[in-house]
Order: structure tokens, then sequence, then C-alpha cells
């Protein structure tokens, strides 16, 4: 009795184990569902090629990561989607700063002058070249969850961005459903 009891609980253990690992495998060649429950998925089509990052978490020593600080009704809300945990190449970066956060609401991002800080989205490529929102080229974040408790915040996005010599990137059909790095 003991020793069925003991393969009964080994088997259900081993089918556990593997449905986790299935829903941990990533695939690059398709985006993610939208989820809001934590589960540390990203992607967006980046003119029209899909992208996805990894769920790896992030070294959060120099100020990377996504995170999300609070202050009354405020929200300063962090996205930093890599495909490579321990590169800025291949990696979409978005700030913005909510006041009054609504659930599902859209908000604007903007990075209005060159040196502003608290509403951009960045787009790097593999080449190093970076591709920013100006007030010429916008896009938006609606924040479907955030849950600062269980360190969870989850939504949806989409930018249009530029680089230096005026090449643009069209980042749609973004969503996020990540855990604070």
């Amino acid at each position: 009795n003991t020793i069925k009891m003991k393969k009964l609980i080994f088997l259900i253990f081993a089918i556990v184990c593997l449905m986790y690992c299935k829903n941990r495998d990533q695939d690059f060649n398709t985006l993610p569902d939208v989820t809001d429950w934590g589960a540390n998925t990203a992607g967006a089509l980046v003119d029209g090629k899909v992208w996805v990052a990894t769920t790896d978490r992030l070294n959060t020593a120099n100020g990377s990561g996504t995170y999300c600080e609070k202050f009354n009704n405020n929200y300063t809300i962090k996205l930093d989607l890599r495909q490579e945990k321990n590169t800025y190449n291949n990696a979409i970066l978005i700030k913005v700063l909510i006041i009054d956060l609504e659930l599902n609401k859209k908000y604007d991002v903007i990075k209005e002058t060159p040196d502003s800080d608290y509403s951009f989205a960045i787009f790097r490529d593999n080449a190093s070249k970076s591709f920013s929102t100006n007030p010429d080229h916008v896009g938006s974040i609606t924040i479907s969850k955030i849950d600062i408790k269980n360190q969870i915040v989850s939504g949806t996005f989409n930018f249009n961005a530029v680089d230096k010599q005026g090449n643009s990137v069209k980042i749609t059909d973004g969503r996020f459903d990540k855990r604070f790095d």
C-alpha cells in the first residue's frame, strides 16, 4: 500500500512538473497570450514581426528591471523587456508616470524632450540602434492589472519610434504580464 501511494505521489508530482515546464517554454514565433496573473511574459509585433521577451528576471543592480512605484494614486511604471537578459540590444523599454491611474484606460507615452525621463518608449534592435518616442512619434499603454503586494503589472502597449537618422519602427499588439524584477 505504501509503495502504491509513493508511486501515485511521484506520478502526480511528475505530471505537475511537466505541465509547469511546458507552460514556461517560450515560443519566440508566437506572441504570448494576454494574461494578468503574473505569467512574466511580454511580446509585441515589431514592424509586423513577432518579438517575444525572455521570462528570465533581470539583474537590477544598475536601475534595470520592471517595477512600479506608487504615491497616493499616482504610479511610475517601468517595463524592461528584453530577448536576452544581459544585453540592452533587442529590448523594449517603457517608462510612464500616470496620475490618478484608472485600470483599462489608455495613457499616452511621449518623450517630450531629449532629456525627459518620466515618460518614454524605446526599442533597441540587434545592432544597438535606438528608436525612441518623441512628440511626432508617440505611443500608448493600458494597465489592466496592477498588484503592488504581489508585484505584478499587466497590460498592453503600442508605439511608433524613430532613431537619430529618422528611420522609424512601429511596435503594435504589445502585451505584458510582468512580475517586478
